[in-house]
């Protein structure tokens, strides 16, 4: 079964692999190259337990602190499959510089992300599904129950530090009833506009988020969070 999240540093090997072979193919003109990095993004796209590069990342990846949900992920990859797809087609049927052109975009925003950490195509994700979402109801997503409003916490299985946020979220909470929600068991949860787990959220009693925080989820932030509910 595919996984809901992900180590945050393997997206960034993905696209620094993708990246130097696109500059590879770019510097000597070679359609092959391309045809060989769009093999490899279709193979982490679809068949991840088949990836060579995922295969390598496992075996010298340190635990990780964080996750990322893996939805942003699966549509930048999306995107790079569709990109250097229309690169190959073009440059075979003989449009070089256009198809070259692609290969160059693909090129620099892979780069930028193996680099930087700066991901278009899931900052592109977040940002349509936060405003698709702005006004929506969360509740049947998160297997939310009962009567609200509730204080959530995003987790996943390898995440070193959501079982320690998600303990000092329910010792400032208290009495309020904290929820956990687990990414493997949730599927849904992973499709919302977070960047990392783990990730508190505050949803009002119509079921919408009220605030949402991730990543360094210090005491004052909890206390922040738990006040909102």
């Amino acid at each position: 079964m595919t996984p809901n999240a992900v180590h945050p540093h393997l997206p960034r090997l993905s696209q620094a692999v993708t990246g130097v072979l696109c500059l590879e193919a770019l510097l000597f003109q070679d359609l092959w190259v391309v045809v060989f990095a769009l093999a490899l993004v279709v193979v982490a796209r679809f068949a991840p337990q088949w990836s060579p590069v995922h295969w390598f990342f496992r075996r010298i990846a340190r635990p990780a602190e964080e996750l990322e949900p893996i939805a942003p992920v699966r549509f930048s990859q999306t995107v790079a499959v569709v990109a250097l797809t229309l690169a190959v087609v073009l440059l075979i049927s003989g449009a070089s510089i256009v198809g070259w052109i692609a290969v160059g975009l693909v090129t620099t925003l892979a780069l930028l992300s193996a680099t930087t950490g700066i991901c278009v195509g899931c900052a592109l994700y977040r940002v349509t599904l936060a405003r698709r979402g702005r006004d929506g109801d969360v509740r049947q997503g998160l297997g939310l129950t009962g009567q609200g409003p509730w204080l959530v916490v995003l987790t996943a299985p390898g995440c070193a530090r959501c079982e320690p946020v998600a303990r000092q979220l329910e010792e400032i909470a208290r009495p309020q009833p904290v929820v956990r929600v687990d990414l493997s068991r949730t599927p849904q949860a992973a499709k919302l506009p977070v960047r990392s787990v783990p990730a508190v959220l505050a949803v009002g009693n119509d079921g919408r988020v009220r605030q949402a925080r991730a990543g360094r989820l210090d005491p004052g932030v909890l206390a922040a969070l738990a006040a909102a509910v």
